[in-house]
């Protein structure tokens, strides 16, 4: 098992994960979204390499348009 922080709550995940398998199963665009893993930017080329380990801090950014 593999205990992380996500988006400031902790999280027990079942099995291993890259960022990438991450982002699906929650549901989130890969191509949409910025990750910050333990306090730096992930560059989107390494979403498929990076496996999450126990400790780590995953904050998924959403941006949105709009406003005038």
């Amino acid at each position: 098992m593999t205990e992380i922080t996500f988006n400031g709550d902790k999280e027990v995940l079942d099995q291993e994960y890259t960022v990438i398998e991450f982002l699906r199963k929650n549901e989130f665009g890969p191509e949409t979204v910025t990750v910050s893993l333990n306090g730096s930017i992930l560059s989107k080329e390494d979403f498929a390499a990076v496996v999450l380990k126990t400790g780590d801090s995953v904050d998924v950014l959403l941006f949105m348009g709009g406003g005038q």
